[in-house]
């Protein structure tokens, strides 16, 4: 069973100091944990050999009594139990279109002790490649984009090693690829060198002394329609 029961024990665990008094009788935490993994194993949909993509959206429906006991532990519960479900979501490689919430509800057709989860459809979502470097995340919306030192780049890296156009990662709706463009260090992809190369769902890219993160990411198709660049970093040059 490993670490599915783990995600049961870990809530218990982070919850059961401060919160213990709370769950002499009901609902206990380890059973919402139990129903979460039920519902998200249960929804959570095969789009390619590589993406799975679980709802994001949860309700916890509650016979009264416990709904009263647990919302008066505040939100500190909810954050708790939520952090554990993302835990849980990384280790069965589960991707989310945003942050996963959960909402506690009542219900005069549940007695004590008893909980019903359900969970919302994400929706149309959009899978979006996206750069993460110096801790600023670039959807790449664009079918061309150029990363090097220049500030005519379109993502602009400063670091060791990096030339002015050190490579390019095209993106044709599906697939990316990265091409080196005659960079002075090379490209790297996972610590192999490559001049051109198609990028996995999820890699690490190596120009110069910059680590770069690649992955592919589901998006919500409305928010997908309002990405913007980010802004630089304080630190950085305006390109």
């Amino acid at each position: 069973m490993g670490f599915l029961d783990n995600f049961e024990r870990s809530v218990e665990r982070l919850v059961g100091g401060s919160f213990a008094k709370a769950f002499a009788s009901g609902v206990r935490p380890g059973e919402i944990a139990a129903g979460l993994k039920r519902e998200i194993d249960a929804r959570a949909k095969i789009v390619s050999r590589t993406r799975i993509l679980a709802p994001h959206d949860y309700s916890i429906s509650l016979a009264p009594a416990d709904h009263e006991r647990l919302t008066r532990l505040g939100n500190e519960l909810v954050e708790e139990i939520t952090q554990a479900l993302s835990a849980y979501a990384t280790l069965r490689r589960y991707s989310f279109s945003a942050r996963p919430t959960l909402t506690l509800m009542a219900s005069a057709d549940l007695s004590e002790g008893m909980l019903d989860i359900r969970s919302d459809s994400p929706g149309v979502v959009v899978w979006v490649p996206t750069l993460t470097w110096d801790s600023i995340h670039y959807p790449l919306v664009a079918k061309s984009t150029i990363i090097g030192r220049g500030t005519d780049s379109d993502i602009h890296v400063v670091a060791p090693g990096v030339s002015r156009h050190h490579c390019e990662i095209r993106w044709n709706g599906k697939r990316a690829e990265v091409l080196d463009l005659g960079s002075t260090n090379g490209t790297q992809l996972d610590g192999v060198s490559v001049t051109r190369a198609a990028l996995p769902d999820a890699c690490t890219l190596g120009i110069g002394q910059a680590r770069i993160l690649f992955e592919v990411v589901p998006q919500a198709e409305q928010a997908y329609h309002a990405l913007a660049r980010p802004q630089p970093a304080p630190n950085q040059e305006t390109p």
